[in-house]
């Protein structure tokens, strides 16, 4: 995943808010290379499953409840890499015919905006876990599994997405006054098909 272009004054003396957005952007990148780990284990786990149903006429018993705790999880983990990747969805029929400053002005309100969401996705978590740790609650099957487990680590994947956009809006409000637009807008602005098409191309090769 590439983490988009370096700008003026990045490195060891950039501003807090520059060095901490980039520190989030590689929390993010690490966790959803973990989420696809989970991804494959959920797979192997479910193929092993079935094989071994096909051949004994028994299933190992519990792998749809982890199958659903690892994919909750991974969806939770990898919000934040999505979000740098600017990846979540936005009609873009008249952004692209708009001049740079209108854009800008756009992409601070999209964050804004998927912000709200996101503030409202960790009190929902936060409500569900903090249930689930007064009730002591386990899962209905033989697992007994807590439930607070599986829910902190899916609570703390959308933290990391909150945290993400914080950082970005933070970045934003260090670079505005110095102009530099493009390199907010080549961040956080709907992306082109030919940078979705490098951005494939850099992936193929394995490159970051």
């Amino acid at each position: 995943m590439s983490h988009g272009p370096r700008q003026n004054g990045e490195g060891a003396r950039a501003p807090f808010p520059i060095r901490l957005d980039e520190g989030v952007r590689r929390l993010a990148h690490g966790m959803v290379i973990l989420s696809g780990w989970g991804v494959l284990a959920m797979g192997l786990l479910v193929a092993a499953d079935v094989l071994w149903r096909a051949a004994t006429g028994r299933n190992f018993g519990g792998v749809d409840e982890i199958a659903s705790y690892l994919f909750a999880i991974g969806v939770a983990w990898s919000l934040a890499s999505a979000f740098h990747a600017r990846a979540h969805i936005r009609v873009d029929i008249f952004y692209r015919r708009l001049p740079l400053m209108p854009r800008v002005v756009i992409d601070l309100l999209a964050m804004l905006s998927l912000l709200l969401v996101a503030a409202f996705l960790i009190y929902s978590s936060w409500t569900v876990l903090g249930t689930s740790w007064a009730r002591s609650a386990r899962s209905a099957s033989t697992m007994q599994i807590p439930l607070v487990v599986p829910q902190a680590l899916w609570c703390f994947g959308i933290c990391v997405f909150c945290l993400s956009i914080l950082t970005a809006l933070l970045r934003a409000a260090v670079e505005l006054p110095r102009g530099d637009l493009m390199g907010l807008a080549g961040r956080h602005g709907v992306i082109r098909a030919d940078e979705e098409a490098q951005e494939a191309v850099t992936q193929s090769r394995g490159e970051s």
